[in-house]
């Protein structure tokens, strides 16, 4: 009896001490929450605590612009095609926009039996812009168009251009001198060609131009000239 009592009263003092110890170290022992103050946290427990990461940054997009090329359907008429671009001004985006309906149709718009009647490999290249008119002359290979085809190849690139707010008519040139160019219904002609001139030339269905917006446009009045 006498071992066990001594026990006993071992497994008190020990309980004890050990309230003792938690109560002097700041921690509740009433069974009820409570604020620890920040300086009676031992050990240094809330060093290192985690804080909030930083937002992100975001960068601007780049300006996109949806601009249209004129493909020709299977029925030799033409059909608007979007395509995206980088939005600039309005030479730099007109000369991209040119070099886009120079390569053709891709495998979507081929997909859609749509081709173009413009030589493979020709260059169109923007010479200068004045006043709404774009000056633009057609570096083709000796894989000419037909005569039958020439209509709508000139067809594609009139309205091509002429989707670019500021470009209300296009002028052909060859080395430098005006073109003389099939009009839409045969004739040839080296008057400058509005997208007017094609409304015949559209598949069933296609809208008036879309005009694409440059990010700058030039004042209407300006000239210029590109090498």
């Amino acid at each position: 009896m006498t071992g066990n009592r001594r026990r006993g009263l071992g497994l008190v003092a020990g309980l004890l001490a050990g309230a003792a110890l938690l109560t002097a170290c700041g921690i509740p022992t009433d069974g009820q929450p409570s604020t620890v103050p920040t300086g009676d946290v031992p050990y240094g427990l809330l060093d290192g605590t985690p804080t909030s990461s930083p937002t992100p940054s975001t960068t601007p997009g780049v300006p996109v612009a949806t601009s249209t090329i004129y493909l020709v359907d299977s029925q030799q008429l033409l059909v608007a095609v979007p395509v995206q671009q980088t939005q600039s001004s309005l030479n730099p985006l007109l000369q991209t926009l040119l070099n886009r309906l120079a390569l053709g149709p891709g495998d979507r718009e081929r997909s859609r039996k749509l081709a173009t009647d413009l030589s493979p490999g020709s260059a169109i290249v923007l010479r200068s812009m004045s006043s709404g008119t774009a000056t633009i002359e057609i570096q083709s290979t000796s894989q000419d168009p037909s005569a039958a085809k020439l209509p709508i190849a000139i067809g594609q690139v009139v309205l091509t251009a002429t989707s670019v707010v500021g470009v209300d008519r296009v002028l052909f040139v060859q080395n430098g001198a005006p073109a003389r160019v099939p009009g839409p219904t045969g004739p040839q002609t080296s008057d400058a060609l509005a997208a007017s001139d094609y409304t015949s030339l559209l598949a069933p269905g296609q809208a008036p131009v879309d005009r694409t917006v440059p990010l700058y446009t030039a004042s209407p009045a300006t000239t210029t000239q590109l090498p």
